[in-house]
């Protein structure tokens, strides 16, 4: 017999890491080689080159490794059946066969959030030793010598950063594919990735001084703010469509769902899926011409609004935070 999860969630494949640290990597370098001043170019744009790369192979390869549920972005035998015809649900996640997701989360996930941390502190280390390698190479072989410790010490910076893009990352696959809340979870991701940009070219004057070229900077933090309170309003409008659409007063049960709404109507009619909980509740009009036929369904809703409303309002007060912080770093005397 068809069961579900406790919230039947179908496979979501992961964000993938490679742009959100790349474009750290990008931001990083360059502000590093500026605010150092270093005095022959090409060592600056060699800077600025390699560690975008290094931190994209370091995405690649955590992506897999750090994630929430559904994160391994393939269905379980029987997955993606769906809900039958009836409620209209037949293309996307639904009821299956076995659990809603595949191998769960990532590997180092699965280990607990000390071990997955210390993983990828580790992986962020190694990647800056292999950064400062790789710069060094320019000097010779003693420059690989004197660029793998060089590039371990810088690499703590990004340590913080980085970490906020994973959390936000890993809460991806929580809820069920194409939902409101899933897709508000990978929002997020970029989101984080903006304000952690923005945020670091913002702070940079107050631990380095003042940069080479400081209009570049505020270029830079104008663009990832606007990008994060971008995310901000549109996560807000999802939220204001949760809290104010009209709920179907039938509530149907599992066993009804399963067998594709037998006796409840025809029909695919409007599908909205909050994403968090198995509810499962169906507007039914009847037809009103001479000729009556069965009842026709016009709106499926699935999921608890007060699960999904939590988990946008969260999502609200850390995009509130990050721009709270970015506008206080904006108006600093050091900018």
């Amino acid at each position: 017999m068809p069961r579900s999860t406790s919230d039947s969630v179908s496979p979501d494949a992961p964000v993938s890491l490679v742009l959100p640290f790349g474009a750290i990597g990008l931001v990083g370098g360059w502000l590093t080689a500026d605010s150092f001043h270093l005095p022959d170019r090409s060592l600056h744009y060699l800077l600025a080159g390699v560690t975008p790369v290094v931190a994209g192979l370091l995405g690649h390869y955590l992506t897999s490794r750090i994630g929430g549920v559904g994160s391994a972005g393939a269905a379980a035998p029987g997955a993606g059946a769906g809900w039958a015809d009836g409620l209209g649900w037949a293309d996307g996640p639904g009821w299956a066969d076995g659990p809603g997701w595949a191998d769960g989360p990532g590997r180092w996930t699965r280990r607990g959030p000390i071990v997955a941390s210390l993983l990828a502190l580790w992986a962020i280390v190694v990647a800056g030793v292999v950064n400062g390698m790789t710069v060094g190479l320019v000097l010779g072989p003693a420059g690989m010598i004197v660029g793998a410790p060089f590039g371990a010490v810088f690499s703590l910076p990004f340590v913080p950063a980085l970490a906020v893009v994973l959390l936000a990352a890993n809460r991806v696959g929580r809820a069920r594919a194409g939902s409101i809340v899933a897709q508000a979870d990978r929002r997020a991701v970029w989101s984080a990735t903006a304000a952690v940009i923005a945020a670091a070219a913002l702070a940079v004057p107050a631990l380095f001084g003042r940069p080479a070229a400081p209009e570049v900077g505020r270029a830079v933090a104008a663009v990832g703010l606007a990008v994060a309170a971008a995310v901000f309003v549109v996560d807000a409008v999802a939220l204001a469509k949760v809290l104010t659409l009209r709920l179907p007063r039938r509530l149907v049960g599992a066993e009804e769902a399963r067998e594709g709404g037998a006796g409840i109507g025809v029909g695919a009619g409007e599908r909205v899926d909050f994403g968090l909980g198995d509810e499962v509740r169906v507007e039914v009009v009847r037809p009103t011409h001479a000729y009556r036929g069965a009842p026709q369904i016009a709106r499926v809703v699935r999921g608890s609004r007060e699960r999904a409303t939590g988990a946008l309002r969260a999502g609200l007060a850390r995009g509130g935070i990050a721009l709270a912080i970015g506008a206080a770093l904006w108006g600093g005397p050091w900018t």
